[in-house]
């Protein structure tokens, strides 16, 4: 194992490199003494029973020798791609990314898992250009019992992820219907919706208050989108966790499943080539 000195990313829990083995290029995360061996043996544990097309695949890993082997990726993640172009994707873009993403989260769900921090800089690209989620450092199990309430990402964390103390593991996966929620504003905008899911953002005053009206005044003054667009939006943002959208409705609703021709790769390819 022939581990490079060139760092591809690194983060408060960890570093990640490319490693050689047997003449194959794959990633390498390096983690810190500041994250626990339970913590990563947790993570590989959860990464080694998810196989799917859209999800970082796990080569090999070691807890007590704190690493983890994954297949290589692109080094940008959706959110240098949104930010390459300065403009949202196109609608067959947003449908292709939200079909995706939300399978994938779906198949995780089934399996008794939650990711726990879904956003566009978590979705990075393979060779392919495809969608693969990544990091399952916050990676819980369903069934798992109480957990902090608060881990994740402002800007993404359902409003009762908000505040101290702990919540069961099972009222999670409704929380990442609004995560997902979030990247498909940040996809259809390139901004996100609001800052944070709290009384002091104007933007999330207006939803939660439930003026949906005079919100999509504020941020799609244009009309841009239509009724079923801004009806999937208002259902994945839902405030009430009990009246959230599920993720097996998302898959359903009339703007996944109308169809369109997928042009994401080709997008994605030409967003690259800007410098």
């Amino acid at each position: 194992m022939n581990i490079s000195k060139e760092i591809l990313g690194s983060g408060l829990t960890c570093e990640v490199r490319k490693v050689q083995i047997k003449g194959e290029e794959y990633a390498i995360k390096l983690f810190k003494d500041n994250i626990s061996t339970q913590q990563i043996k947790k993570e590989i544990n959860i990464l080694s029973q998810i196989d799917h097309h859209n999800v970082v695949h796990l080569v090999d890993g070691n807890h007590e020798e704190r690493f983890m082997i994954t297949e290589l990726l692109e080094k940008m993640d959706l959110f240098d791609i949104l930010a390459k172009g300065q403009k949202p994707f196109s609608i067959a873009s947003i449908k292709y990314i939200i079909l995706q993403l939300t399978a994938a989260i779906q198949y995780i769900h089934k399996l008794g898992f939650v990711h726990r921090d879904i956003k566009i800089e978590n979705i990075l690209l393979d060779k392919k250009l495809d969608i693969k989620i990544c990091d399952f450092g916050f990676a819980e199990a369903i069934k798992g019992g109480y957990v902090t309430r608060s881990a994740g990402t402002q800007g993404y964390l359902a409003p009762e992820l908000q505040g101290q103390g702990q919540i069961n593991t099972e009222a999670l996966p409704i929380t990442e219907v609004f995560s997902l929620g979030v990247c498909l504003f940040l996809t259809a905008f390139a901004h996100p919706p609001f800052r944070q899911t709290t009384k002091a953002c104007p933007y999330w005053r207006l939803i939660s208050n439930g003026q949906w009206a005079k919100y999509w005044q504020a941020v799609d003054k244009q009309k841009k989108y239509d009724d079923e667009f801004r009806s999937l939006i208002q259902g994945m943002l839902e405030p009430d966790p009990a009246k959230r959208m599920t993720i097996d409705q998302v898959l359903d609703h009339q703007f996944i499943i109308g169809g369109c021709k997928n042009t994401f790769h080709l997008e994605v390819w030409e967003r690259m080539k800007i410098d």
